[in-house]
């Protein structure tokens, strides 16, 4: 009996979807090929890329990324291009920001990616993006006076161990070994190596903090892309065809369900009390 029942329930399904056969297959494509035909209209959005090596100072990769997204680099970019266009800064910036994705990957490469309405405004928001980056890793004048103070005070240090270890250099190994006079008690040839390579390394970094970076850490200049990010417009097809299909094939069901329905005569008084509600507003 079960059995009898099914097999009547799967034959009314494919008598429903056999009257229904023109409707549920050109309908999606209809749909599809309408969603198509709109996305010719959507504006296109190309990604240029470009490939950086920071060293660890005076910034490092990390934060160079953070501060791409930042106001400090993008609102010059957003004044350059004119980007408001009516709208307020922030606005823009918001816009801008969302159009930008710099990234660190393992091989600490910094790898950025912006987003622009065409291949050429892709590319120039990108070097844009870079060189207002390059003017930020530069001191500021209070910091500038400050570093090039330490920087001053570096180099006279350097001059003094680098005088004083030529000078025990032309000493004996023997000397070298004992206490020196003066108040250099305890300094050995070693010790003032040391403090040489320190303040050696103290000078570079000064320099380079007191310099900035400038694009020669650019490995791989943005790209002028050729082929556009999105609309994906067989993807936007696809997805107009299915959600069609689908929405047809219930309401094929459905209403084979309420017609089904409107045969029972227990049915009958709540279809017309249902009937007489929405009459009724």
């Amino acid at each position: 009996m079960e059995s009898e029942v099914d097999q009547v329930s799967l034959l009314d399904l494919l008598l429903v979807l056999a009257e229904n056969t023109k409707l549920l297959l050109l309908g999606p494509v209809a749909a599809g090929l309408m969603a198509l035909a709109g996305s010719f209209a959507l504006p296109q959005k190309f990604i240029s890329e470009a490939i950086l090596a920071i060293p660890a100072s005076p910034q490092p990769a990390a934060q160079a990324a953070s501060l791409m997204r930042s106001p400090l680099v993008l609102d010059p970019v957003i004044v350059a291009f004119d980007l408001a266009q009516g709208r307020s800064v922030s606005m823009a910036r918001q816009a801008l920001s969302e159009s930008v994705k710099a990234t660190v990957g393992k091989d600490g490469l910094l790898r950025l990616e912006l987003t622009g309405p065409s291949p050429a405004q892709a590319q120039a928001l990108a070097n844009a993006v870079i060189d207002a980056w390059v003017k930020t890793t530069k001191p500021a004048e209070q910091d500038r006076k400050d570093i090039e103070t330490r920087l001053s005070y570096a180099k006279t240090s350097l001059d003094g161990v680098t005088a004083l270890l030529a000078r025990l250099s032309k000493e004996s190994g023997s000397y070298l070994a004992q206490p020196l006079s003066r108040g250099e008690a305890g300094t050995t040839l070693a010790s003032v190596g040391d403090l040489q390579s320190r303040y050696v390394n103290e000078v570079l970094n000064l320099t380079r903090t007191l310099q900035g970076l400038s694009r020669d850490v650019v490995v791989q200049p943005p790209t002028l892309p050729t082929e556009h990010v999105s609309p994906k417009k067989s993807m936007i097809a696809t997805l107009a065809a299915l959600g069609t299909g689908f929405a047809l094939l219930l309401w094929v069901f459905m209403r084979q369900s309420w017609r089904a329905l409107a045969t029972r005569p227990e049915a009958a008084d709540k279809l017309d009390r249902l009937r007489a509600t929405i009459r009724f507003k």
